[in-house]
Order: structure tokens, then sequence, then C-alpha cells
């Protein structure tokens, strides 16, 4: 009976530990800044493609305390890698989580603006997509544009800025920069465009996206193409987006987590722009913009890049 007894709280503890590891000890722990249905998708996009891979799920609901308890849970873990769904969860894992441990971020605008660059432990995808890339989209989707307007504020965007006054005038066409400093100069800076624009190009500039329904009312009034930074926005009303695919981040993130499983360091893969992007063209505005033909040009180029295009209505 003694014997049978001390059996049985061997196995007990044995399956303890079994238990505990699988709840546990995952080889991939994930942050994510909170749920929201892009950063849902992003983690869907890295199980799917690293099946093979276990993972843990912890949501810091956006909160900076939580987030620093679920550092402290992963660092106990000590878990093949972090993927920081998010620049807040990026942000945490980058204070927080053991400098031993390597950290994949995703899903996060300008890494380089909010101190994620040259992180020992730390490389990632970047939200950017690279300007040569939008503004070779917009001349394809619109080839009689002449004249390119853009707001921006000089303390977000001022590199961006830059490249596009040189790569527009290779493309054939001029871009007209107004800066503003805050979403309330927005109607000052429009007049800028006063002579007459062919397009305008939404940069993902935080202070401009502020005043989107600004913009959006002043290019349909006039009936201007915009290109905007996001699909959500080419929902709203704006005619056609290049955006990054959310799963296809995910995916990306999976192949340097696999990458840094089978031995390479962080520092050694520098942070990437996404693949596989997605161009939405929003029928309705090719029609009041009298662009039907857009949906032919968008369909042509999505194509030859090869873009998944979607249709809003």
């Amino acid at each position: 009976m003694i014997r049978h007894k001390l059996l049985y709280k061997v196995f007990a503890v044995i399956m303890t530990v079994v238990f505990v590891s699988s709840t546990w000890a995952a080889d991939v722990a994930i942050i994510k800044t909170r749920n929201l249905a892009p950063y849902n998708e992003a983690i869907t996009g890295f199980t799917i493609n690293c099946g093979a891979v276990r993972t843990q799920e912890y949501d810091m609901e956006e909160d900076q305390s939580r987030g620093q308890e679920i550092a402290g849970q992963i660092n106990k873990n000590k878990p093949a890698a972090v993927l920081a769904v998010g620049a807040p969860a990026a942000q945490i894992a980058k204070l927080y989580v053991d400098k031993s441990i390597p950290i994949v971020f995703v899903m996060v605008q300008s890494p380089d603006k909010i101190g994620l660059q040259n992180i020992s432990n730390m490389t990632g995808i970047s939200l950017n997509i690279p300007v040569e890339t939008q503004l070779r989209a917009l001349k394809a989707l619109v080839p009689a544009v002449t004249k390119v307007g853009v707001l921006y504020n000089p303390r977000n965007t001022s590199h961006e800025i830059n490249q596009a006054m040189k790569i527009s005038s290779q493309l054939g066409f001029r871009m007209i920069a107004a800066k503003i400093d805050s979403p309330g100069d927005v109607t000052r800076a429009l007049r800028a465009f006063a002579e007459g624009i062919d397009a305008y190009w939404m940069l993902p500039d935080i202070t401009v996206l502020q005043a989107f329904g600004t913009i959006l009312n002043y290019t349909n009034d006039r009936r201007i193409p915009f290109l905007a930074s996001s699909k959500i926005m080419v929902d709203r009303g704006a005619l056609v987006s290049l955006a990054p695919n959310y799963a296809n981040i995910g995916s990306q993130g999976c192949g340097i987590v696999n990458q840094i499983i089978a031995g390479a360091r962080p520092s050694q893969i520098p942070i990437a722009s996404p693949k596989g992007l997605e161009l939405t063209v929003n029928l309705t505005a090719a029609k009041t913009l009298g662009l039907q033909s857009i949906a032919t040009n968008a369909m042509t180029f999505a194509a030859s890049e090869g873009y998944k295009i979607s249709i809003s209505q």
C-alpha cells in the first residue's frame, strides 16, 4: 500500500510538471498590445506559418504594469524567442524582457523613431512601405498625374518628404508639400494646393492622420484622387491604398523567428519592410471621381507586382 501511494505521488508530480510545461513553457511567447483585429490577424499569420512552434499568447491590454508582469513571467519561462505585436508591446519587451531572450517585433510604425533600432536582442518588421514603392503605385494607378499634394509634420516625416521630392521628379511629376505642426493647421496648409493638384498622397504621419476627415472632404469636394496609407481609410472613402497585409506580416515574422531558432542572432537580421502588400480600391470613390479605369489599372499593377488586391464599395 505504501509503495502504491509513493508511486501515485511520483506520477502526480510528473503529470504536474508535464501540465505546467505544456501550459507555460512556450517556445515563443507572444505579447500583443491589446485585442485589436489587425494584431490578431498578424498573430494568426504567425501561428499558421509557424505551426511547429509552440506559443503562449499574452495580452497586455495596453497596460504598462500588466506588460511588466508579463515580461517577468516570460523571463522565468525563458522561451526561445518573443514576438511583440504593436509598438507598446515592443517597448515593454525592450525594457523588461531579459537581454538573453531574442525579440521579434511586428505591427510597429517607424521603429527607428521609437528607439527599437540597434538593440542587440531585437529585430523585426516595420509597417513602413518604402516611399518609392508608394509613389510608383500612385503613378501606375493615375498615369496622367503631374502634381501631387502632401501634408507632413517636419518632426515626424521630413526624411520621407526629402525622399519623395527626389523620387517624384524621377517619375515625372511634382510633389507639393505643405508643413503642419498640429491637426489644427490642416485647413490652412491645404491652401498650398490652391493652384490645383492631380492627386493627394497620405503619409503615415500621426499628426496628419488625425485630420483624415478634413483631408478626405477636401479631396472629395475637388474630385482629387486620394492615395491613403491604410485599407481602413479606403473603406471610409479614400480612393486607393497600398498597405501591409497583416497576416503576411505575421508570416514574415515567423520566418525571422525560425532564423533565430536555427541559430541566427537578432543583431544579424536587419529590420525589414513589409512584404506581400495589399492594394485596395474604393469603386464608389472611383466612379464619383470619373476614374472607372482605376480598377483596371489596379488589377494590372497588382498582378505585375504580386500584390493582393481587394475591393471596397
